[in-house]
């Protein structure tokens, strides 16, 4: 028997989880670690290290290292965004057949699908471990705005992984059906995905099972590498005015920034300040070192990252734009991605959206989640009608909530003492202001560190009343357990009336934090209808007319699958073949669009010209592919229908030599 599992190849980290015993968890290494950085690295021993072995050799050997590949995948070499990566990563690229984007590492080449394929080899082993069974199948998830060239070049990955590839996910999807259905009858949800190298925003009408996609919007080149990129640059600038050395122009020592840089970006997202220290930063080809140390605060890290920041909003308005609705008519904003954990994203979020975020499962591995349900859901083997249940993977940065379907009715505040956070402090505050309810200045008091504790006690010591008043008995001390972070209003329930204090409360307020309660599971419930997915194209599809202009087929955002047909003619006698150009994107002018290939069409009768009428299909499935058919309309004979891309080695010899490479590069846990 195998297992199916859902896998988020992301461009910084990837993660794989699966539905076990009715509940979705991601699978842990056998070291612990949920997140597999997206890095493979070629040993010149000769073997090939995934994960954090290869992580951990960009510092030592960064020109056979390769990592953020991801926003490059699918993309032909002249295209800007590979020009530009050039410039900027310190490992080679390369120029292959049919204009496709090659890496060279130690005198071989690869395509980047075999560098995706690499991680998600390792992806499998990881599963395999934890489920101890084989897998085989597999949901994979990508951004949603990605093209057909660079869906067609994840699908190879998972192929080149020896993976079948059920369904080619989109990314927000994956993570609105991780958080499951609304509480109410009918949610519009946005889904602000921020990830490394990739942004989306999706809008969905969820309404019971049914998870409906109205617009997505994205931008394939706009992430946290962006910001890594900008932190190294004010790095490099450092180095350039202590040491007089460039490291922009050297692209191993650059590559030690970038690192560096992503390093920073992390403990800046929860401290207000930290230093990095090198003693061997590297400043010249032969090898020459420097000492160097560099220091920056949460505030100049926002400000230097407000720019990416601000992009993603323009993205957003166009998401919106194309749904028809408003900021102030969403129900729901769900934040996904690791760079969302950054605090200044959730506060620009909330001002954009106009409401808080939701965080209540891990936004690094949410789509992750989402794609081990629906993975689960196209498997087969699986209890019919039952639907897998999202297990919280809860961490310092994840707001813990009741489901919704076990929510209490909302009630008013009782007259108790309530906990507020801090205002204007960190993601986790480190302290929060104790509010009687009979009324008097708030009293402050430390929050407990420990992220694994979403629960903890608190101790109120409140001395004697005098022997005058002779008030009702009130213990000396008593024990609240509250649970972090505070509930809200709907959460609450109406707690039994306490006897109004004699006196206002005293000053000595101490938290002691309990033990680590044992993690909850939910129990499998009674098997729900499983949820439907109506997902929608990105970006429109159509062929070059004449002038140069764009004749679309297929809109942007048409629900997927989906056909177009569309009828064209010979433009001369005795023609035997028909060449389409095909591309996609959103421009009216052909070249400003993604050239995606020629689609050649053979085998006509010849006739004088303007005769022979080719119905030409467009199909996109599931997957968001593009297929391609056409018929010769008089005789009603399928002709044959071949779209070549552009930059993609899809031929069988160039298969059987990828497939050759993987076989000879093993890849251990």
């Amino acid at each position: 028997m195998s297992s199916v599992i859902g896998i988020d190849l992301g461009t910084t980290n990837t993660v794989v989880a699966a539905v076990r015993d009715g509940i979705a968890v991601t699978l842990p290494d056998p070291q612990g670690n949920r997140l597999i950085p997206s890095c493979v690295s070629f040993h010149p021993a000769g073997s090939t290290l995934v994960g954090r072995a290869a992580l951990e050799r960009r510092l030592v050997d960064a020109p056979s290292t390769v990592y953020s590949v991801k926003r490059l995948v699918g993309r032909t070499w002249d295209s800007p965004e590979v020009q530009q990566a050039r410039d900027k990563l310190p490992f080679e690229l390369c120029e292959g057949a049919q204009g496709a984007t090659l890496v060279a590492a130690r005198g071989e080449k690869y395509s980047l699908p075999e560098i995706s394929a690499f991680v998600l080899r390792y992806a499998k082993a990881v599963a395999e471990a934890a489920l101890g069974e084989p897998v085989e199948r597999a949901v994979i998830t990508v951004p949603a705005n990605f093209n057909d060239l660079q869906r067609a070049a994840t699908k190879m990955a998972g192929k080149l992984a020896g993976l079948e590839v059920l369904r080619i996910l989109n990314e927000p999807t994956a993570a609105a059906l991780a958080y499951g259905p609304p509480a109410r009858a009918r949610e519009t949800v946005a889904v602000y995905d921020l990830g490394g190298g990739t942004f989306d925003v999706t809008i969905l009408d969820v309404a019971g099972n049914v998870f409906e996609v109205v617009s997505t919007a994205g931008d394939t080149a706009l992430g946290g590498d962006d910001i890594d990129v900008i932190v190294a640059e004010h790095m490099a600038g450092d180095l350039l005015k202590k040491h007089r050395f460039d490291a922009r122009a050297n692209g191993l020592a650059f590559g030690q920034l970038r690192l560096f840089a992503e390093r920073l970006k992390r403990e800046l997202s929860t401290s207000e300040e930290d230093t990095i220290e090198s003693d061997d930063l590297v400043t010249g080809d032969r090898g020459s070192t420097v000492a160097w140390q560099f220091r920056m605060t949460r505030p100049e890290l926002e400000w230097a990252s407000l720019p990416v920041v601000d992009r993603t909003f323009a993205v957003c308005q166009q998401a919106l734009d194309a749904a028809g609705v408003k900021a102030r008519d969403l129900d729901r904003v769900l934040l996904v991605g690791g760079a969302t954990r950054m605090p200044m994203v959730g506060r620009k979020v909330e001002q954009f959206f106009g409401r808080a975020p939701v965080v209540q499962i891990n936004p690094e591995e949410v789509v992750a989640l989402g794609a081990a349900i629906q993975a689960s859901l196209l498997d087969p083997a699986r209890r019919k009608g039952a639907e897998p249940i999202v297990h919280p993977q809860v961490d310092e940065h994840s707001v813990v909530a009741a489901p919704a379907d076990e929510a209490p009715a909302q009630r008013e505040l009782p007259d108790l003492p309530v906990v507020h956070p801090l205002k204007g402090g960190p993601a986790k505050p480190a302290a929060a202001e104790f509010l009687p309810a009979s009324g008097g200045k708030p009293l402050v008091f430390d929050l407990p560190h420990d992220a694994s504790a979403p629960t903890f006690d608190l101790e109120l010591s409140l001395p004697e009343p005098p022997p005058a008043a002779q008030p009702p008995p009130i213990p000396s001390k008593r024990t609240l357990r509250l649970k972090y972070p505070p509930p809200l209003a709907s959460e609450l329930q109406q707690p039994p009336a306490l006897p109004p204090p004699a006196v206002p409360p005293p000053a000595p307020i101490r938290a002691a934090p309990a033990p680590a309660p044992p993690r909850q599971e939910a129990a499998p419930g009674p098997p729900r209808p499983a949820p439907l997915l109506i997902d929608v194209t990105p970006l429109s599809l159509g062929v070059e007319t004449v002038g140069g202009f764009c004749d679309t087929l297929i809109d942007a955002n048409t629900p997927v699958p989906c056909d177009r047909t569309r009828s064209f003619s010979t433009a001369s006698d005795g023609q035997r073949a028909v060449r389409v150009r095909v591309a996609q994107g959103l421009s009216n002018r052909f070249d400003e669009n993604t050239f995606l290939g020629e689609l050649e069409l053979s085998g006509l009768a010849a006739a004088p010209r303007g005769e022979t009428q080719i119905a030409v299909t467009f199909e996109i499935d599931a997957d968001g592919i593009l297929n391609v058919r056409a018929r010769d309309v008089k005789t009603g004979q399928e002709t044959v229908a071949r779209l070549q891309l552009v930059g993609a080695q899809t031929g069988a010899s160039d298969i059987e030599a990828m497939q050759a490479r993987q076989a000879a590069h093993p890849v251990a846990l």
